[in-house]
């Protein structure tokens, strides 16, 4: 067991809290606010592979993302229930 690395405490705890770093220090975080809009959910739904893959081209073809294009779709399919 000669030449076993000894654990060296105050490197790590510098590593984990920074070197910079005192152990009192405080750190504010900001959380990343998402821009959530109270119009929508988010469903999941079981899409037969062509139906993907039809609804991906249009999206890249009109150039939206694919929620604009499912929701354009829909809007189109359902104007009769949404009066």
């Amino acid at each position: 067991m000669a030449g076993k690395a000894k654990f060296d405490q105050e490197a790590a705890f510098k590593q984990i809290i920074g070197a910079d770093r005192e152990p009192g220090e405080q750190v504010t975080e900001q959380p990343v606010k998402k821009n959530k809009s109270k119009d929508r959910v988010q469903r999941s739904y079981f899409l037969d592979r062509d139906l993907d893959k039809a609804l991906r081209r249009m999206a890249l073809d009109k150039e939206k993302n694919l929620t604009e294009t499912i929701n354009e779709i829909l809007r189109m399919g359902l104007e009769e229930y949404l009066k």
